[in-house]
């Protein structure tokens, strides 16, 4: 169990923040098997990287030129870009169709399926394997995942059923990292975020007392 001053101590977030929280996310690591001070910690840690802090849930896509080139650019070219600046359903719907169970372009699952919960969901697909897991109907209503006990849950079950645990416990941070979201890094030795993803972890580990 993890409490609402160790929650904020490890996220560096508000006491009223963690509070919400807690619960929740102690509820779910019981359920899926994040059953020690180690596994909780490297969970935490990646829930962290991916929500900043647990204050983003919901994927903007609301994005400069050069951001959105930075991080689309493989979906939207340069000639297009100016079209798709600060318009985040039709760049949503543009970047992520036909990707994770998504329709094409008109379909409009870009946007109604994207990153959503503490762990960032992405598609369609992944919303209805996540909801038979949880046994909650986010393919219908995807707005779910904002809420602190379902995101909660959805992120420990991706959690387990990736295997996570088990890199984990071999304090294996950069597999843990590879798992959970490369980003636009497949190339790199190393994965998105992963000097945050590190630092996270430390502070982790230091407020559940793992050594």
């Amino acid at each position: 169990m993890i409490t609402a001053a160790q929650l904020a101590q490890a996220m560096q977030c508000p006491l009223p923040r963690a509070q919400r929280w807690a619960e929740p996310l102690n509820a779910a690591m019981k359920r899926f098997g994040i059953s020690t001070p180690l596994r909780a910690a490297h969970f935490l840690a990646q829930l962290g990287h991916e929500s900043l802090s647990l204050g983003r849930v919901e994927e903007g896509l609301s994005y400069s030129r050069d951001r959105l080139l930075e991080v689309f650019g493989k979906y939207v070219t340069p000639a297009e870009a100016a079209a798709f600046v600060h318009q985040p359903v039709k760049l949503g719907n543009r970047v992520y169709a036909k990707r994770n169970g998504n329709g094409v372009e008109s379909s409009g699952d870009g946007h109604r399926y994207r990153g959503r919960g503490p762990m960032m969901h992405t598609g369609r697909g992944n919303y209805r394997r996540i909801g038979e897991l949880i046994g909650q109907p986010l393919e219908e209503l995807p707005a779910l995942l904002l809420e602190p006990e379902t995101g909660a849950m959805a992120a420990a079950a991706f959690w387990a059923g990736n295997g996570l645990n088990a890199h984990a416990d071999q304090r294996d941070v950069l597999a843990v990292s590879r798992v959970v979201n490369l980003g636009n890094a497949r190339s790199r030795a190393t994965p998105n975020g992963f000097a945050d993803r590190t630092a996270r972890l430390q502070r982790c580990m230091a407020a559940l007392g793992v050594r």
